[in-house]
């Protein structure tokens, strides 16, 4: 698509995403200073629609990525037909070369408030703000376990399955009434895979064996799913991707994490909260299994979570 032809928020079929100008783009972020988040695949900024002050977040993706220019857009197309609640949505992009470089950016209708990240161990999270005493807003956290559940399980049984590749708390974002959503979808299909590992190798979240394998599967996924729920429930952060690491993190929740120690730790929790806290620590070990064939599927882990 020639430079020209980029207008801010065209369209030419109701049913494409809108074509973004990277000029529009540097206008409602602020010359891209109103930065949400980051990571190793481009920062996250927060716009704002001059015609209707609607909110939305722009993904500027790393310009050293080898995303090959002829399969951009169909790749963002496959993306912007996925519309879920707990599922951030793609409305548009921009492919506009500029002199020698050519800028990629996709852009979502979300309007976050915070990650999952900066909610469990942020500023608010580490001072205060946010009640130390995890049983206040375990109802909050349990609800947002069952979201991305939701929607991993709306990925994985499409008929052509999405593998989302980068589940981690970073990428799951809190609308203000703590409505998660997966974010960043479609970097599996935008980027190579040894783009990917290249990126990720370091990540905690990724399962031991796409790192020393080919391939990808939904089971990648349900390895990052234990982790943020490990995460989510215990409010301990696993830093460490060593598989020798992996294993003792493993090894020390289980050990760990007692039905007498969540009561102590949960300790204005009814018993059927404790229950659900309890399952969703089980479920994330079974999750991290480093045999894939022995982690659960996400229906069977969906179907756990609304049965307690």
């Amino acid at each position: 698509m020639a430079t020209g032809e980029i207008t801010e928020g065209s369209s030419s079929s109701p049913e494409l995403p809108k074509i973004f100008s990277f000029q529009s783009l540097e206008g409602i972020t602020n010359n891209f200073s109103r930065i949400f988040c980051k990571d190793p695949f481009g920062p996250v900024y927060k716009g704002t629609l001059p015609d209707t002050d609607k909110e939305i977040a722009v993904k500027k993706l790393e310009q050293s990525a080898e995303i090959p220019p002829e399969d951009f857009e169909n790749k963002v197309q496959s993306v912007y037909e996925i519309k879920h609640e707990n599922i951030v949505e793609l409305i548009g992009f921009c492919n506009q070369t500029l002199q020698i470089t050519t800028e990629r950016l996709l852009c979502y209708d979300f309007d976050p408030n915070e990650s999952l990240q900066q909610h469990l161990f942020g500023p608010k999270a580490t001072d205060g703000s946010n009640s130390a005493d995890p049983s206040t807003n375990w109802d909050t956290c349990f609800k947002i376990v069952k979201g991305v559940c939701q929607g991993l399980l709306y990925l994985h049984k499409l008929e052509d399955p999405i593998t989302h590749m980068d589940l981690n708390l970073n990428n799951i974002w809190l609308d203000r009434a703590m409505v998660p959503k997966i974010a960043n979808l479609g970097l599996s299909r935008i980027f190579s895979e040894d783009r990917i590992k290249y990126y990720k190798e370091e990540s905690p979240y990724m399962a031991p064996e796409y790192l020393n394998s080919t391939g990808m599967s939904v089971s990648i996924d349900i390895y990052s799913l234990g982790v943020m729920m490990i995460q989510i429930t215990t409010r301990e952060e696993n830093n460490d991707n060593l598989d020798k690491a992996s294993r003792i993190y493993i090894k020390d929740i289980r050990k760990r994490w007692t039905a007498e120690h969540i009561a102590s730790v949960y300790s204005s929790l009814d018993s059927e909260c404790l229950h659900q806290v309890h399952t969703c620590i089980k479920t994330g070990l079974e999750c991290m299994q480093i045999d894939q064939k022995n982690r659960p599927s996400i229906d069977v882990i969906v179907d756990r979570l609304n049965t307690i």
